[in-house]
């Protein structure tokens, strides 16, 4: 009988991928759920550039997603490492991406909010 290690590690690359993104969506939940009435609106900047830049995440790993294929990793372990470094930096760029050039869309978001929540 013989097993095969990269079923399990494409296993475990698939969970914990989803694990790390499923946590980046809690991050934006929560911080779009704390707002109110009270929020200032640096509270309410802060969320939304939370909520933009995991939108803006999401995107960007799609975008690699469709660029690459498994057959890229030939080394199971270097695949995980090269994984994690990746999504580290997609993360970053979709920071920068939403402070940098996310301006009018924030600005509106804001706003609306500002509108929805009666805060002036």
């Amino acid at each position: 009988m013989s097993f095969s290690v990269d079923g399990i590690t494409s296993y475990l690359d698939t969970t914990n991928a989803a694990a790390r993104s499923a946590a980046r969506a809690d991050d934006a939940q929560k911080a779009l759920s704390g707002l109110s009435s009270e929020s200032s609106e640096e509270e309410l900047t802060e969320a939304v550039e939370s909520f933009e830049s995991y939108m803006v995440e999401q995107v960007l790993k799609q975008l690699k997603e469709s660029m690459t294929s498994d057959e890229d990793d030939e080394d199971a372990v270097m695949g995980q490492y090269k994984d994690m470094y990746m999504d580290a930096t997609i993360r970053e760029m979709a920071k920068t991406m939403v402070s940098e050039y996310g301006g009018t869309l924030t600005k509106d978001l804001v706003e609306q909010m500002k509108v929805n929540y009666g805060i002036e």
